[in-house]
């Protein structure tokens, strides 16, 4: 069964990565100049916070090829996968990153252009890695198959959906 169990976890690592790759990279906010923002002055702390400056296209950009990057990592641990027991650890720990570059894609203030998109990829990103828990709970429970679920989780095709409409609007953040 171990042969099989290698074929469903590359199955399921490759329909990750290619959405996953093709929609996500980069965290913090920071401002048109490609600094980070949080730092405060005694003049700043007492006033309300302003909004934050979007990215210039390049740094957005760049941001979200590092968060995909870091994803892509994540998902390669899932591959070497042979047991359930082992694809539950993996997939536990992608869902961790999942939920990491969640918080990192909603940190990224994004250009204008593609506010709405950011958002609903955020959303989609952590929405795929909740979907994850009844696959974890399988995986537990010894059913190797359970990952062959993944490639249909609404959030992972939710993702691929936002990271095109990111794209088409100029902005090549997957690969």
């Amino acid at each position: 069964m171990a042969g099989g169990a290698k074929r469903v976890a590359a199955l399921v690592l490759a329909a990750c990565l290619l959405v996953i790759a093709a929609g996500c990279g980069g965290g913090g906010k920071s401002n048109a100049n490609g600094t980070t923002e949080g730092t405060t002055t005694a003049a700043a702390a007492t006033t309300t916070k302003p909004a934050a400056t979007p990215l210039a296209k390049g740094a957005y950009v760049t941001r979200m090829k590092a968060i995909g990057r870091s994803l892509s990592t994540s998902l390669n641990s899932l591959g070497s996968a042979t047991t359930a027991a082992k694809a539950a650890v993996a997939l536990t720990s992608v869902q961790t990153d999942l939920r990491k570059a969640a918080d990192r894609i909603e940190s990224i203030t994004p250009p204008q252009p593609i506010e709405a998109q950011h958002a609903k990829l955020a959303k989609a990103v952590r929405d795929f890695a909740d979907e994850l828990d009844p696959v974890i709970a399988k995986l537990k429970n010894g059913s190797i198959t359970a990952l062959q679920t993944v490639p249909t989780l609404k959030g992972l095709q939710e993702i691929q959906t936002a990271s095109t409409a990111i794209a088409n609007k100029g902005y090549k953040i997957g690969g």
